[in-house]
């Protein structure tokens, strides 16, 4: 406690000096949190879209580009859903329409980019699963213009059950509202297959069928039996979709943390460069501590608190301004307001990952720290009143 108080009043008297130290500590774990949360965010969302279709296989169409398990674009005849459903050992076959381009427009009217999908209402579920209703609830029938909304798009438009909403001409009514924990859920509008072909403009046509294998055959099998007797389209496994997607994961990964580790490198270099001339300046101040004969583990010690405090105190302003910078650069790529994000900010930048940012910056600075404090111990009396008078 008493070195702490010590280290404490000698960062107060080199006020500026400490200052920047910090400053330029915070903007480092700024960078790794704003770096690591935005990048770890967006494979979380890849990688959960993969888990709407387990176990099944997804029909799509040639050569289309496929994100972990749904098309960008593409579209095949609605009519090879009755081909897929005789292929033996298909238990199922589900159309969906699944649509990443709303257009933005007028608040009141129109719902911003985010996605759409079509499919029978009776096969919601395979969408919705746990998904729990804030308002409203499902459609009763199929019925041509209901629709159910993630609650991000409801609470950013004040949209409830009963709603109405012009989409593309097209007079939308708003059945339920809906909570998920998937982000992409949350940013979406579910309605009927023929509801979606109309607004969309995509008469008899869908972008993708999901397979249900019967139980004992392997997706393998399945696979097989319909890339070879249905043309102009393939059948994705789960492995499949994940190999996709793999190489493009890998490589925000290794991304991420080489950004990370190159931050902590330069957080260190910064802090041992700042110490050293530290104790170039303070070279009086641990010579009159030799010369009272303080041992040289106290003087190690009161350089090491140094460092930690800036540290601590450096960790914990990046880490705050890295959640601000985080939320502000999530809201300017989706256009969702950043105050959907201030009151999602732990769904962002989850606490765990802020302690985890907040020790590896401590930690650093410790590290930054030994090289001058092994120098203060070497300060001695004689030495340096030779070089000082």
């Amino acid at each position: 406690m008493r070195l702490a108080s010590m280290s404490l009043k000698n960062l107060n008297r080199r006020r500026l000096r400490a200052f920047l130290c910090i400053l330029g500590v915070a903007l480092a774990a700024c960078s790794i949190v704003t770096v690591g949360a935005s990048t770890s965010r967006y494979i979380r969302v890849m990688v959960e879209m993969n888990t709407f279709f387990n176990g099944d296989l997804i029909v799509v169409a040639k050569d289309v580009v496929v994100i972990q398990g749904f098309p960008i674009g593409g579209v095949i005849p609605q009519t090879v859903v009755n081909k897929v459903a005789e292929i033996e050992g298909v238990e199922k076959a589900v159309p969906m329409l699944f649509n990443f381009n709303f257009k933005p427009g007028k608040v009141s009217t129109v719902l911003p980019v985010n996605v759409s999908i079509g499919l029978p209402l009776d096969e919601w579920h395979m969408i919705i699963g746990s998904s729990t209703f804030k308002s409203g609830n499902l459609p009763k029938n199929d019925s041509i213009n209901q629709v159910v909304v993630g609650s991000s798009i409801a609470d950013q438009y004040g949209i409830t059950a009963g709603s109405k909403l012009s989409l593309r001409g097209c007079l939308l009514v708003v059945s339920g509202v809906f909570n998920s924990p998937s982000a992409v859920l949350e940013r979406s509008i579910i309605m009927s297959l023929k509801l979606a072909q109309e607004v969309y403009n995509y008469p008899m046509q869908i972008n993708m069928v999901i397979v249900e294998p019967e139980a004992g055959i392997s997706q393998r099998v399945v696979k097989n039996e319909i890339e070879s007797k249905i043309y102009g389209v393939m059948a994705l496994t789960d492995d499949e979709r994940n190999d996709l997607t793999r190489p493009f994961i890998n490589t925000l990964e290794n991304w991420n943390l080489t950004m990370q580790g190159t931050l902590l490198v330069l957080s260190v270099v910064l802090i041992a460069v700042v110490g050293m001339l530290n104790v170039s300046e303070r070279r009086r101040d641990f010579a009159t501590l030799d010369a009272i004969g303080a041992p040289s583990s106290y003087i190690f010690s009161i350089v090491i608190i140094e460092n930690l405090l800036i540290g601590v105190f450096g960790g914990i302003l990046g880490i705050l301004l890295g959640c601000l910078t985080t939320v502000f650069l999530a809201s300017f790529y989706t256009t969702i307001p950043v105050n959907l994000f201030l009151l999602d900010v732990f769904g962002l930048v989850p606490p765990f990952y802020m302690l985890e940012i907040f020790f590896m910056i401590v930690g650093a600075c410790c590290v930054g720290g030994i090289i001058p404090a092994l120098n203060a111990t070497r300060v001695r009396i004689a030495e340096t009143l030779k070089s000082e008078y």
